[in-house]
């Protein structure tokens, strides 16, 4: 994925194929995953406190790389029961529900990590980014049912040949 995103930042567009690639989240879901609401509240706190951060620190969507890599699609292969790449799902979800205009569209160009770390300068963030913050992909996700002894992180998922997948192409505009 960081090969994908620098090469799209210099205007060429490398075709990818990522399975299970990580988003960098917590896994609330993992943790509270017979609980909803819990879910939501914890996810609309978070993404308040976010968005609150990046507002009042300046930041605007305007500012980071996403226009430059747009044309790039990469393929990303998730499972929504693994909870190390399910994070794309939503990011997406949320992103053309709002057509990534006001505070979602500025919490989803920038990482409470890197802005943090960018003010209290505890390590070169300039030109560094959130790796799994992409503005434009095709997420197919496998909705089969699971084989329960093995993890949905397993690569073994994407070789069955009657998968039951979603292909979604969400496109930064």
């Amino acid at each position: 994925m960081l090969a994908g995103k620098n090469i799209a930042k210099r205007g060429k567009f490398l075709e990818s194929f990522l399975f299970n690639p990580p988003y960098a989240s917590f896994p609330i879901e993992t943790i509270f995953k017979d609980n909803k609401n819990v879910i939501h509240g914890l996810q609309l706190t978070i993404n308040v406190i976010k968005g609150g951060v990046a507002l009042a620190l300046g930041y605007s969507g305007d500012e980071d790389s996403f226009a430059a890599i747009s044309g790039w699609k990469p393929c990303l292969f998730v499972n929504s029961r693994d909870f190390i790449c399910h994070g794309y799902i939503e990011h997406f979800k949320k992103r053309r529900k709002s057509d990534d205009v006001g505070v979602w569209g500025l919490i989803s160009h920038h990482s409470l990590r890197n802005i943090v770390m960018k003010e209290l300068k505890i390590r070169d963030v300039e030109n560094s980014e959130p790796l799994h913050l992409l503005p434009s992909a095709i997420l197919i996700e496998n909705l089969s049912p699971p084989e329960e002894s093995i993890s949905p992180h397993k690569l073994r998922h994407w070789w069955k040949p009657d998968l039951n997948l979603r292909c979604t192409v969400y496109n930064y505009e």
